[in-house]
């Protein structure tokens, strides 16, 4: 069995450093002061907000593709004064044309929103406006659709403090636990991501206290026993976005991905449960670095070296004189 200190320090590991993290802060407030300060699209500004996983302090490090760290993804909220009445695709475009004024130069329209990228960092600009009409009060432009969609991204922030403190702070490292798994077991797999793996998480993890280990394997044995069907048949859940009322957070996932998802969780769920009662120290931590990875493990391995060589380092001295010594006492019956 794992010890807690082992996850502890894997999760410690798997945190954005604090480089990542300036460049992200620096990167967004530096794009949102120039919305809001652009003498021609302040007129449509009304506020900008952080969304995504930064925002819900979910995010993990980013991850490395052929030796290069890719930059990590920060989502920025635009709330505007436009209507329903607006083309979704002009109003894309005007964040697009106004980005492009403030000198950022590698832009892309996406569906919903304009794609930034830089030297550390990719930005989402998503424009997003009032509407009473809306069930959530808020919509979102897509293009694709040319329609306005209900979202609710501040609700999302919201649910996921709530969510985190009724798990007495235990949801959000189960959350970077679960992204950290996928992206190790499951690298080029597109989804379930992000938001999905959060709504699993807090449909199905287990509140009590328990260990994160514990917390960990009974959560894919939930995805196990929860979507047996979907899983081996080639269905997709239906799971309720928690923000959005009536939207499915699983309707972009195709089967075949949700398929190869199940799978690992079940498999997974296997190897902990056996890497739990195995005796051997190496044969159980490679069981754990199956699954986690292998970075599992080093940071008390690395300690364990650093406090050998600390010891050796602080154990005295032994001098021996250059001529005999006897022994002032002589005890009985030494020869």
């Amino acid at each position: 069995m794992a010890t807690q200190r082992q996850f502890e320090d894997l999760l410690r590991d798997i945190e954005p450093s604090d480089s990542t993290k300036k460049d992200c802060s620096a990167a967004h407030r530096t794009l949102r002061d120039g919305l809001a300060s652009h003498p021609h699209f302040r007129n449509v500004h009304v506020n900008t907000y952080l969304s995504g996983s930064y925002a819900r302090q979910t995010a993990i490090r980013p991850r490395k593709s052929n030796g290069t760290l890719r930059r990590p993804d920060v989502d920025i909220i635009v709330v505007t004064n436009h209507t329903r009445y607006d083309n979704p695709a002009d109003v894309i475009s005007l964040i697009r044309r106004t980005l492009r004024k403030l000198d950022y130069e590698e832009l892309d329209s996406n569906r919903r929103s304009v794609s930034v990228t830089m030297s550390n960092v990719e930005m989402d600009v998503v424009p997003i406006i009032s509407d009473e009409s809306s069930h959530t009060g808020w919509l979102i432009p897509d293009k694709d659709e040319d329609m306005w969609l209900p979202t609710n991204p501040l609700g999302h922030n919201t649910w996921a403090t709530e969510v985190n403190k009724r798990a007495q702070g235990a949801f959000i490292p189960l959350v970077k636990l679960v992204k950290w798994w996928k992206r190790e077991g499951l690298p080029h797999l597109r989804r379930p991501k992000g938001f999905i793996l959060e709504t699993l998480v807090s449909a199905h993890m287990d509140m009590r206290d328990v260990s994160q280990e514990e917390r960990f394997i009974e959560f894919l044995e939930k995805i196990v026993d929860e979507y047996g069907w979907q899983g081996q048949f080639g269905g997709v859940p239906q799971l309720e976005d928690p923000s959005v009322p009536g939207n499915n957070v699983f309707s972009r996932v195709k089967p075949e991905e949700f398929k190869r998802f199940y799978e690992l969780a079940e498999a997974h769920a296997q190897l902990l449960r056996r890497a739990q009662v195995e005796r051997d120290p190496d044969k159980a931590l490679a069981l754990y670095r199956r699954v986690f990875g292998e970075r599992f493990g080093l940071a008390i391995a690395t300690r364990v070296g650093a406090g050998l060589l600390a010891t050796a380092a602080a154990a005295p001295v032994l001098a021996f004189p250059a001529h005999k010594v006897q022994p002032p006492n002589k005890p009985q019956g030494f020869a």
